[in-house]
């Protein structure tokens, strides 16, 4: 067994008179982190913990367990959306069977091991203020300030937001850990914590994608600390091939995490960027407004972290404003802190507190993969996605605490800060109950939010609600017409209700953005059934018009635009197929046939049936729109500059007609003159009877813009 001369640990197992008295900092930590969420452990299921814990058979049938291992995160979800956050969780999903196995099904054991873990976390942060020299009262201050942040709300009080804490957890055992590989004195114990170490970033990146970040944040902390160890090892400069093989190790998790992903997302290693504003508001912003709100988003967290007054499970269009100005108060505030961490970190270097710099870089470092800023993800802005980064934040909180902690007016701050986020935690971890109090709670902060409204509107119609349900779902629609989770909802709402005729058209606008979606199927045919036998009497009239007039284009499109209506899709496409040659020269024929194509998602086979019919009448406005929106859709190569052609064609055919109008503004907030599409919105509605429910969907679209 070799033995490494190297320097004295700055990290102790003991204080200066060989007792262990400065445990009572992670004492403390524990107890309050503990204390802070033991009000969460009576709630029920709430959010995404019901489909992918409560309701997961991956999760609940041991004989599945592999597929934990070897599908992704929303792998029982593909039908409903094939287009799925690709996310890859297998040590999360296999914490949830193992508690679910050994204490049963409730949530309860599920929401003790988040509490648990928290209070882990929360001591390791002060571990790791402890290794950027922080004394004693600044460590505590650092773990019990983040033990108690009301931002980690959704983290703890929801069992999936243990994907989270897994990852954070795993990120700083892997960092102290090599640390202690550093500091080892033999080669066995240097091979055992690295060991140690690898094992903990493997559960990082295995539980969340964030935990990506382990690698670099071991780097920088061997960073921080090598230029001390190389003076009393003699080892070689860090910045050398011999220096950098020491990370070498962590290459085996990372590589291990890979392999199993790649498998798992069928040949891909990352998700798709996000396909709405519904998703993330950023999707479609021009290049300098995408700048603007990557910054905006930055200065959200921290106003959040310092002011949790709004706290909220979702936050989408409507309570969310996309920053059209560099005036906006969270550019400022995200630009400011971005500012101030820079010079304060430069400062602090140079009178040698290395600390405050890792602790700067570690918050950018962890924050990197949710913020917008290179690959659009499937959220913009969530509370859950701090939890690592306010680790450094912690940290750097300690080390700023140092001197005022020595004081009792310091520490009876420090106390009021602390009882006012517990107070604030208490709150809004009763909002967690159970998913009524949640979304209600969502929605009373944030009651034009589409997300919101989809939300606590979905669940009163569960709950029977179904007059004030449908309400909010309308509003959902009218402000995201693009939003199929809200089609959906609604159109079961109305099903329930008995209304099958909305109930049809919201079921097939889901069906159309994702098909094959069962449960909508089944609700589709239900309701489609229901319909035929209803409309009985009036479909035998068209079809004996047709028999009676064989040549009359015009009958031929009323009824197949009835069967479509009536979810007939089968016997309409054989019509259409049928009179190919006797009526490809109507317009009106071709413009049914193409929107039924719309309907079955055949986008490419409606925009070639758009273009005869603008083939046959170029006079026609409506037809011109309605492609020039299809082609928006589709966005192939070429066809934004063919929107605006189009568009430019129907102005001159329709001036002032509100759909017109419309699809101008569409076309300006894409290339991102939000003046011009905002005016052009305002032109449209004011064309328009006034409060129309027509007007009132422009005026919701115009506002969600982000103008």
């Amino acid at each position: 067994m070799t033995t490494l001369k190297t320097d004295t640990p700055e990290y102790l197992d003991a204080g200066p008179e060989g007792d262990t008295w400065w445990l009572r900092a992670e004492v403390v930590t524990a107890v309050i982190a503990v204390l802070c969420y033991i009000n969460v452990l009576p709630n029920d299921y709430c959010d995404d913990g019901v489909p992918i814990v409560q309701r997961s058979a991956k999760v609940n049938d041991p004989s599945r367990w592999p597929e934990i291992w070897t599908t992704d995160y929303w792998s029982e979800a593909k039908d409903a959306t094939p287009n799925r956050d690709l996310l890859y969780r297998p040590v999360s999903l296999s914490s949830y069977a193992v508690v679910r196995a050994v204490f049963g099904p409730g949530p309860l054991a599920q929401l003790a091991l988040n509490v648990v873990l928290h209070a882990l976390v929360s001591v390791l942060v002060v571990r790791l203020c402890r290794h950027v020299r922080a004394g004693n009262s600044g460590a505590m201050a650092a773990g019990v300030v983040f033990a108690v942040l009301p931002i980690h709300t959704e983290v703890i009080a929801n069992v999936v937001g243990r994907a989270d804490l897994l990852a954070a957890a795993g990120v700083l055992h892997a960092v102290l850990w090599h640390r202690r590989s550093m500091i080892a004195t033999t080669s066995r114990a240097i091979a055992a914590w690295r060991a140690a170490a690898a094992a903990a970033a493997f559960v990082a990146m295995g539980s969340k994608e964030s935990g990506l970040s382990v690698v670099a944040l071991v780097v920088l902390f061997d960073g921080l600390w090598y230029r001390r160890w190389r003076a009393a090892s003699r080892d070689r400069p860090w910045l050398s091939a011999g220096a950098m093989l020491r990370f070498v190790y962590l290459l085996v998790p990372a590589g291990i995490c890979a392999a199993l992903r790649f498998h798992a997302l069928e040949g891909q290693l990352y998700q798709n960027p996000a396909l709405t504003k519904t998703v993330n508001v950023l999707v479609d912003a021009p290049p300098w407004q995408h700048l603007l709100g990557v910054v905006q988003l930055w200065g959200m967290y921290w106003a959040k972290t310092f002011w949790p007054a709004v706290l909220s499970v979702n936050y989408s269009i409507n309570a969310i404003h996309l920053a059209t100005s560099v005036f906006d108060a969270h550019f400022l505030i995200g630009l400011s802190v971005a500012a101030g961490l820079a010079l304060v970190s430069v400062a602090a270097w140079r009178r040698g507190n290395r600390g405050v710099a890792f602790g700067a870089a570690g918050i950018v470092i962890s924050y990197l993969s949710v913020s917008n800023a290179f690959v659009l993800i499937q959220v913009y802005f969530a509370e859950r996605l701090w939890y690592l980064p306010s680790v450094w934040i912690a940290v750097l909180f300690g080390l700023g605490s140092e001197r005022i902690t020595h004081r009792l007016t310091g520490n009876l701050l420090v106390a009021l800060i602390v009882l006012a986020c517990a107070e604030r935690c208490w709150t809004r971890n009763a909002e967690w109950q159970d998913n009524e109090h949640l979304y209600a709670a969502a929605y009373n902060v944030h009651p034009e939010g589409v997300g919101a409204l989809r939300l606590y509107g979905q669940t009163l119609a569960g709950l029977g609600r179904l007059e004030e349900g449908i309400e909010l779902l309308r509003q959902a629609v009218a402000i995201d017409l693009g939003f199929t989770d809200a089609h959906r909802s609604l159109g079961q709402a109305y099903l329930r209700a008995g209304a099958y005729e909305p109930a049809m058209e919201h079921l097939q606008i889901a069906s159309m953005q994702v098909p094959g979606h069962p449960p909508t199927e089944e609700a589709l045919a239900f309701v489609s059934g229901a319909l035929v036998e209803r409309s009985g009497a009036e479909l035998d009239r068209l079809r004996a018009e047709t028999e009676s007039r064989p040549d009359d284009a015009e009958a031929e499109a009323a009824l197949i635009r009835r069967l479509r209506e009536l979810g007939q899709f089968d016997e309409a496409l054989d019509r259409l197929r049928a009179g190919e040659l006797k009526f490809s020269a109507s317009v009106a024929w071709q413009s049914q046939y193409a929107v039924t194509l719309v309907f079955l998602n055949r986008l490419e086979e409606a925009i070639g049936r758009y273009r005869r019919c603008i083939e046959l009448d170029p006079a026609d406005a409506r037809l011109t729109v309605e492609l020039a929106m299809l082609l928006l859709e589709r966005r192939a190569e070429g066809d934004v500059e063919e929107a605006w052609r189009l568009a430019e064609h129907a102005a001159r055919l329709a001036p002032g007609a509100p759909f017109v109008l419309v699809c101008q503004a569409e076309l300006f907030a894409l290339r991102g003159d939000l003046e011009k599409a905002a005016r052009k919105y305002d032109e449209a509605i004011r064309a328009l009877p006034p409060h129309s429910a027509q007007a009132r969907i422009l005026e919701a679209r115009a506002k969600a813009l982000g103008g």
